[in-house]
């Protein structure tokens, strides 16, 4: 009997969400190609970064309506189902109902902002308040990143905040700019010299990812080199090593890493080796 009731309450639940979710997705949400902005958000979770992942690029062609959507996920960790959701598990305990990570949906919801590019423009005020007041860190500074020439002088002021975790996400947003280059070079280049080694290896990080200016780039990775923890002489040879066949100056350096005390020194200038120069690589005898 007990058994049977426990089905029956089950089972009247998932009817309840079920209904309730269509109440809040079907009659609101934008479509593209005949599927629902929460449709493209799930995909866009499992993004590779090629912009032209069938998600990114539905979310690039979707149009302004969708940012009200996209801004309410991130402001409150999550869709409306996934928070209904997880609000009747933690009330309920005869059946525990699946859901996707908010967490997940809201670095989505970022993604598809950062998708937008400068059409999303007019989130810019709504985002930088939440990435120097809330905890949606990294959700808007990738979000900032996509917005242009716009986005950038808030990113760069992010960089130089009292608060470390401001920094350390306004340096991974600005990885992924495309605009504004030079500024944002030099912005990261002085964050090299940060206090937190972990705002400098994001930096770090970041610099790398910006390869149409290695004149500027790999000689200040370079020269940030000597010193640094082995964590950071570790990132600092990938980092270097990413830029392949541009880094060739860099081979004298990374031969010498060859012999660094620290095994994953060690492993990381092997790895740059190889992509730097295969040719030195294997004179060196690096597999």
């Amino acid at each position: 009997m007990r058994n049977w009731r426990r089905l029956f309450v089950g089972a009247s639940v998932l009817i309840v969400v079920g209904v309730m979710a269509w109440f809040v997705f079907s009659p609101h949400e934008p479509v593209y190609e005949g599927k629902t902005l929460s449709h493209w958000l799930k995909d866009l979770e499992d993004w590779n970064g090629d912009t032209n992942y069938p998600a990114f690029v539905a979310f690039r062609e979707m149009g302004t309506n969708a940012i009200p959507t996209l801004l309410s996920i991130i402001q409150s960790g999550g869709t409306a189902g996934q928070r209904m959701i997880q609000k009747l598990n933690q009330e309920q305990s005869l059946i525990e109902l699946p859901y996707r990570e908010p967490l997940h949906q809201s670095l989505a919801a970022s993604i598809a902002l950062y998708a937008m590019g400068s059409n999303a423009v007019t989130a810019l005020p709504t985002l930088t308040n939440l990435l120097f007041h809330t905890n949606a860190l990294f959700e808007s500074t990738t979000a900032i990143a996509g917005m242009g020439p716009a986005g950038v002088p808030v990113l760069i002021a992010a960089l130089t905040n009292q608060d470390e975790l401001i920094r350390q996400s306004a340096a991974v947003g600005l990885g992924r700019e495309r605009s504004e280059l030079e500024i944002v070079v030099a912005a990261l280049i002085a964050s090299l010299n940060d206090k937190s080694t972990i705002v400098h290896n994001m930096a770090v990080i970041s610099l790398s990812q910006l390869h149409p200016l290695p004149e500027s780039v790999l000689p200040a990775l370079m020269e940030d080199f000597p010193g640094k923890n082995p964590l950071s002489r570790s990132v600092l040879l990938i980092a270097i090593g990413r830029f392949e066949n541009k880094a060739r100056e860099a081979v004298p350096m990374v031969l010498k890493a060859l012999n660094d005390p620290d095994p994953d020194v060690r492993h990381s200038a092997k790895f740059a080796l190889k992509l730097i120069d295969p040719e030195a690589a294997a004179k060196a005898g690096v597999k």
